[in-house]
């Protein structure tokens, strides 16, 4: 707070020098701006960028704003890249994006599997805690190009090339059935179309698995046989699973990995995923994303919108609005006049 490099009160530039000016003049001149950029050239001239580093509250108001007073879906944020992937795989998995657990369960399970993560570095508080769970010897399973700190206390190291993901984890799938190590209680009650992911999985060539992982498939086996047997597993994945082309995808593994073996559900167990800033979820869950408002509710349905016009009690914006790269090349080529950011750094990111 007390860096010699923050500003401590309003600025606008003048001339091509920032100045300082009053609260009440800087309200004034973005208002007027803002108010004429939208009568002049239309709501979508104007684009909001929100942060994963602010709180629900300012998350929500972000998009209202822009939704409500500027009338464009035009908002986004970090939480669109890394959150989306995991935002759909578990819908369409389990009907919500959000972690299945807390981290408090890490004392009531048996077993970690973390993949794409470095919780010791990129998660402290969450890496102390599964660093002192490996250390005491507790099965735990690291999926990771590299040797991270959580990688040199971990039972389970499975150093696959980068961007294979999705073949390693099919090859966990297909030893946990093939070992008769699914919870076929939960199966028949809990799931749906087993069975053809049963048939589908065994035609899997896992020659051809190993061979582009560059994971010898008798550790893959250990790992997986490990994983299904520990009673209560939990798994915990990161930017390195959701920054990929086939994230998602990863994450419907991930997620099929606790269905088949009954780890979901349940205290000690479940898939949670790691986000890349401290309010991810927060950012997605309040709506601060050009296709969904909040609640992951689609901005195109107009059975939604009513709801949304009613509650807000105004008309609503119905085409999805500009990604970030989308506003930079709106920008180049005219159309998008002004932006507000809030907490994020466009340029480091």
């Amino acid at each position: 707070y007390n860096h010699p490099d923050r500003i401590t009160s309003p600025m606008i530039k003048r001339n091509g020098e920032f100045e300082e000016v009053s609260w009440d003049e800087a309200y004034d001149f973005i208002t007027a701006k803002f108010n004429y950029l939208r009568d002049e050239f239309g709501p979508d001239s104007l684009a909001g960028i929100s942060s994963a580093r602010c709180t629900n509250e300012e998350n929500f108001l972000m998009q209202k704003f822009f939704r409500v007073i500027v009338g464009t879906n035009n908002i986004d944020g970090c939480a669109r890249v890394c959150h989306s992937p995991t935002a759909l795989g578990l819908q369409r998995t389990f009907g919500t994006g959000a972690a299945t657990n807390s981290i408090e369960d890490l004392r009531f399970t048996n077993a970690i599997m973390v993949i794409g993560a470095n919780p010791t570095e990129g998660h402290p508080v969450t890496g102390a805690k599964m660093k002192q769970f490996a250390m005491s010897g507790k099965t735990t399973i690291v999926i990771d190009p590299r040797r991270t700190e959580l990688a040199r206390y971990a039972t389970h190291h499975l150093q696959l090339r980068p961007g294979t993901n999705v073949a390693l984890l099919n090859m966990m799938l297909y030893y946990i059935v093939q070992e008769g190590l699914v919870d076929q209680g939960f199966i028949d009650s809990r799931t749906e179309g087993y069975e053809e992911f049963f048939e589908e999985l065994l035609k899997l060539d896992i020659d051809e698995m190993e061979t582009v992982t560059g994971v010898d498939r008798e550790s893959v086996k250990a790992a997986a046989i490990a994983y299904a047997t520990s009673g209560k597993a939990m798994s915990f994945h990161g930017l390195g699973v959701t920054e990929h082309s086939q994230g998602t995808f990863t994450v419907m593994q991930i997620a099929d990995l606790a269905l088949i073996t009954g780890n979901i559900g349940k205290r000690g167990v479940g898939v949670n995923p790691l986000r890349g800033q401290n309010n991810v979820q927060g950012m997605a869950d309040m709506g601060a994303q050009p296709h969904q408002g909040a609640g992951y509710l689609d901005v195109t349905n107009p059975d939604i919108i009513k709801d949304y016009e009613e509650f807000y009690g105004v008309d609503m914006p119905t085409e999805v609005g500009w990604k970030i790269p989308q506003m930079y090349e709106a920008a180049l080529a005219g159309k998008l006049k002004g932006v507000w950011v809030i907490g994020e750094d466009m340029a480091q990111a």
